[in-house]
């Protein structure tokens, strides 16, 4: 397989590596009394980056699949 193939999945696979260590991060906030006010807006955050992501890999997929066809 090309690589140029599976460059449309760059982007989308580097958005959800984002939004799980986002995820990690908001998880970090809560062993601190101090910032668990934070872990509302990180996880809200990472929960937004991870659906970008996943839509985004979705049609990355498609594009892909179309490309391996032709």
């Amino acid at each position: 397989m090309n690589r140029r193939r599976l460059k449309p999945l760059v982007w989308p696979v580097a958005l959800l590596i984002a939004g799980g260590l986002t995820a990690l991060l908001a998880e970090a906030t809560t062993r601190s009394v101090e910032t668990v006010t934070l872990y509302g807006m990180v996880k809200l955050v990472s929960d937004l980056v991870l659906l970008i992501g996943a839509v985004w890999l979705i049609f990355g997929l498609v594009r892909v699949a179309r490309l391996a066809k032709r």
